[in-house]
């Protein structure tokens, strides 16, 4: 394991810092309206990497993968779910909830955190 080990309340901040910094960013996704809401999870998942990555103490050190979502420092491994009870025109998405509890056979929970994956 590296020296360099980053807390999960340090790890969930900054992470959560990122999802402000790119709704505040009023960029847009595709021809969606501006703000963090559109984006795919990978696209997401890639520009909170970024994000991460101009941070001394995350730099080299954040990878996005297919699974598990995102390793951090060889620390914190986690995996994303996107919830979206909205959809960008303003209408409910269908099956939203159900999808976030259970979004395929087997899953059990919506945050997975593993630490020591690798």
């Amino acid at each position: 394991m590296n020296e360099l080990v980053v807390n999960l309340e340090k790890t969930v901040c900054d992470i959560a810092d990122a999802l402000v910094d790119i709704d505040t960013s009023r960029i847009a996704f595709r021809n969606y309206k501006p703000g963090v809401g559109p984006f795919g999870e990978p696209q997401l998942l890639r520009r909170i990497a970024e994000i991460l990555d101009s941070k001394d103490i995350y730099r080299g050190k954040v990878r996005t993968r297919r699974t598990p979502d995102f390793i951090i420092n060889d620390s914190w491994v986690m995996e994303f779910k996107i919830i979206r009870p909205f959809g960008d025109n303003g209408s409910e998405a269908e099956n939203w909830s159900v999808n976030l509890l259970h979004p395929y056979e087997g899953n059990v929970s919506a945050l997975v955190i593993v630490e020591n994956y690798l």
